[in-house]
């Protein structure tokens, strides 16, 4: 239990650093494309926090397994360049003990992400699409602005306002013209507002206290009404509001036969598993010979990982696609990891230890 304590705390001190710089990487580059779309008017600067939360939050899903599996390599290459896993080795603490508890920090860890890739995840998703929308709604509002000419319909219509408020919401001296199927109306008004359905996304404009010159079949002139309130159709938009995308579906909707939903989760199963088999395929990845650097292994550690994610990444890929069955799913990334534990094991110890380690036997 010394010995577990000892090396947990050694382990998830390293976590937290690298964890820490990993979220600090991962946040900024996503906040100087938030800025980006704010600058051009696609969100407002009010929802860039919450966003830049959200997606940190979801982003922890694929951070912390690699931040544990840094962890334990980074923590076990400093024992063997400090000669401690020797000292232990010869008090009876070997690689065995070392693997066991690594797979113990692991659990902990799987459980963590296990809770976030099925729970937290999806629900961040959900949240990031609903303030998205929000900010589409709120750039639909404020594109009309007082003094200039918008194109509408496409490019079939042109509307002009002398001034607007509330965030383009509101609108005077409004003047539209639309010339669409060979025939020309044109709307003048001293005040107008925008109005979004909430079932199709469609926008209107609603204008009040106005005049339409309707223009008369065979270019005979033009018929002139009054109107109290009219309303033309700006421009056609599907809704995001009702879009229940895959990766925003609680885990328990994922039950299906669709290639997306397999795929989907499958991988949110493989984040939690990909935990476990990281922690105890770095203990032979970070063995070392004492005089060795801490950062030795480091390098081949690093190229293992990204060989079992790319793996990953590419099994949900044939999963979408239907290349591989669902029966096989992503378990066929997780045993060639395994099995690649087990080789290191056997190249490094021998095939009777590894044998005996491997069936807990002494």
């Amino acid at each position: 239990m010394v010995v577990d304590r000892y090396f947990a705390k050694e382990t998830l001190s390293v976590l937290g650093s690298v964890l820490g710089v990993l979220v600090v990487i991962f946040a900024s580059k996503h906040f100087v494309r938030y800025m980006s779309d704010a600058a051009a008017g696609e969100l407002p600067t009010y929802l860039i926090l919450e966003l830049l939360g959200l997606f940190t939050l979801a982003s922890l899903t694929l951070m912390l397994p690699f931040s544990v599996f840094l962890a334990v390599v980074l923590t076990l290459g400093r024992l063997y360049r400090d000669s401690e896993m020797v000292a232990l080795e010869a008090c009876g603490v070997g690689t065995p003990r070392i693997i066991k508890a690594a797979a113990l920090l692991g659990c902990g860890v799987a459980i963590v992400v296990a809770f976030l890739s099925m729970v937290v995840a999806p629900w961040t998703e959900k949240q990031q699409y609903a303030l998205r929308d929000l900010a589409m709604s709120e750039s639909e509002y404020s594109m009309i602005e007082g003094g200039r000419f918008h194109e509408i319909r496409g490019g079939k219509g042109v509307l002009y306002v002398e001034g607007s408020s509330e965030g383009g919401r509101r609108m005077d001296n409004v003047f539209v013209r639309i010339f669409e199927d060979g025939k020309l109306d044109v709307f003048t008004a001293k005040s107008g507002y925008q109005r979004t359905d909430p079932q199709t996304g469609a926008r209107y404009l609603v204008l009040e206290n106005g005049f339409r010159y309707e223009e008369l079949p065979n270019h005979a002139g033009f018929r002139l009404h009054q109107y109290q309130a009219s309303g033309i159709r700006i421009e056609q938009q599907l809704s995001t509001r009702n879009v229940d995308p895959i990766v925003a579906r609680w885990s328990w909707e994922l039950f299906g036969s669709e290639p997306r939903e397999i795929a989907e989760l499958h991988w949110r199963i493989a984040m939690p598993m990909s935990c476990l088999i990281l922690t105890m395929l770095a203990v032979p990845l970070a063995k070392a010979r004492p005089r060795q650097g801490r950062y030795a292994k480091l390098i081949l550690a690093l190229l293992v990982y990204i060989a079992y994610t790319y793996s990953l990444m590419l099994g949900r890929s044939w999963l979408e696609k239907g290349i591989i069955p669902p029966e096989f799913g992503l378990w066929w990334a997780h045993a060639g990891a395994l099995f690649l534990f087990g080789l290191l094991l056997m190249a490094q110890f021998g095939w009777a230890w590894s044998l005996r380690t491997l069936l807990h036997r002494k």
